[in-house]
């Protein structure tokens, strides 16, 4: 069977980062297979609930990273995960280097959602994601192309973690080898649940805002860490997946990493981004993705934008490359277009809106391109994208 990576060619197509305003599930489910009927993804929805904030949503098990108080007032109330040394961390670094060892020795291609060697402790529940389970259960027999989902970054959650002196997380060397395993760990037993559930492949983000202090002196952490916790993930996971990063970092480093799929903020750093051809090139040549952020999330800007002209910023972004010798074929083939990030933060109105207007985007590069929007890409007869879906995303925008 080819990998994940050498079958999926989205073709500009829309998908979306991860968090929505919605306090409904099924509302926010129902969004998105409106406004990304090819790629859909789960929504994490952290005004319906604490628990699903991004650093605690895939915090339990974790070694050293406290757990949170099991239910009701408590556990709303509490703030972000801390660390701490105990014998339970320590009896959790255990486990999850058994559990990973496991994993390994089964090799990348074993199916683990169904079979021996993940056990249930790193699966995602639906206490902790409703979304997931949501999506699941309403994707059914739906034809999609591929379906997405989304994972905290070890990076991200090492800094916003912190123990009793407020030391961060990622400076515990030991700790820290536990915990990423622990997170390639859930974020293979993800990949494994939406390739059962839809027979498609899967898109695999995981989140890394942090990114954004790569280098920064007050966040001293090494171009080599960085590469060591990529590779535990590249090692571990068997599909497309990939590093979403919201902010400005080093973008020639990212792309050359392991990762296979880059989602970043293209409206504010598109013009950073496409100074890097040469690391473009060498990375959709090797048939990763790309994953444009244009659409903008802070309210202001967006509401100064429109379909229009977030295709045109598009567009100029592919034509300065082509220009510096990346293939046209590949960008378009390759690349996928999402808001700049979560958009948790807007009123559901406008998070609305900029699905919308994201959807709107794609349908005009494709039509300037010469893409076709209505080609049958899913490989199941007579099942063309959106071809379930009425009339999809058709507010104004």
């Amino acid at each position: 069977m080819p990998s994940d990576q050498e079958t999926i060619a989205p073709c500009l197509a829309t998908t979306g980062v991860g968090s929505l305003p919605h306090v409904s599930v099924d509302k926010a489910v129902a969004d998105i297979l409106s406004c990304c009927p090819e790629f859909p993804y789960w929504p994490q929805l952290p005004k319906r609930s604490r628990q699903e904030d991004m650093y605690r949503q895939f915090s339990s098990g974790l070694p050293g990273v406290e757990a949170l108080p099991a239910s009701g007032a408590e556990r709303e109330a509490a703030v972000s995960p801390s660390w701490r040394r105990d014998d339970e961390a320590a009896s959790r670094l255990e486990r999850v280097y058994r559990d990973f060892l496991a994993v390994d020795a089964a090799g990348p291609e074993a199916a683990l959602a169904s079979g021996p060697g993940i056990p249930d402790r790193w699966a995602t529940s639906p206490d902790d994601a409703p979304g997931l389970a949501a999506l699941a259960e309403a994707l059914g027999t739906r034809a999609v192309r591929g379906v997405k989902g989304q994972i905290t970054g070890p990076i991200s959650l090492g800094l916003a973690v912190s123990g009793p002196d407020g030391r961060a997380l990622l400076y515990e060397d030991d700790l820290m080898d536990g915990v990423v395993r622990g997170l390639a760990l859930k974020a293979r037993w993800q990949e494994d649940f939406l390739s059962a559930v839809t027979g498609r492949p899967v898109l695999l983000s995981v989140d890394e805002p942090y990114l954004g202090t790569f280098g920064s002196a007050y966040f001293p952490y090494s171009p080599e860490t960085v590469q060591a916790y990529l590779e535990i993930l590249s090692a571990t996971l068997r599909g497309l997946w990939g590093v979403h990063c919201c902010a400005n970092t080093d973008w020639e480093f990212i792309l050359g990493s392991p990762v296979r799929y880059l989602s970043f903020d293209a409206h504010a750093f598109g013009t950073r981004f496409v100074l890097y051809p040469e690391a473009v090139r060498s990375f959709l040549a090797a048939g990763k993705l790309l994953a444009w952020g244009v659409v903008p999330t802070d309210a202001e800007t967006l509401a100064a934008s429109d379909a229009r002209g977030l295709a045109r910023v598009l567009l100029d972004h592919f034509e300065t490359l082509v220009a510096r010798g990346v293939p046209e074929t590949a960008l378009t083939r390759q690349s996928m277009i999402t808001p700049a990030c979560g958009l948790a933060g807007l009123p559901l109105d406008e998070a609305r809106r900029a699905m919308r207007v994201a959807q709107e985007v794609s349908r005009r590069v494709r039509s300037e391109l010469g893409v076709p929007c209505d080609a049958d890409r899913t490989g199941q007869e007579g099942e063309g994208p959106g071809a379930r879906d009425g009339p999809g995303c058709q507010a104004p925008l």
